[in-house]
């Protein structure tokens, strides 16, 4: 009689460590699929932020290219204007 319910304690032991042999292989299926996700959102912002140092790129280079043009219309504003100026003089 001892040993039947020395047994019972040890089935009912077996039976909670299978019960948590479950449960952790579900938990690490689950990080499996949190740690595929992380990887993907890390590849993607990589990309997004690959994207934006190209525009930023693009911009440094309109920038400079706008800020000639632009002085190169004040200048012929400026000409058209003493033109004019000098037109209405004389």
């Amino acid at each position: 009689m001892e040993a039947d319910a020395r047994f019972d304690r040890l089935e009912v032991k077996i039976d909670k460590l299978a019960d948590a042999m479950v449960q952790l292989a579900t938990i690490d299926t689950k990080i499996d699929g949190l740690i595929a996700h992380n990887e993907i959102q890390d590849r993607r912002l990589n990309k997004h932020s690959e994207t934006v140092d190209e525009h930023a790129v693009k911009l440094a280079l309109v920038s400079s290219t706008s800020s000639a043009n632009e002085w190169f219309v004040r200048l012929l504003i400026a000409t058209i204007v003493a033109g004019v100026a000098v037109y209405l003089r004389g």
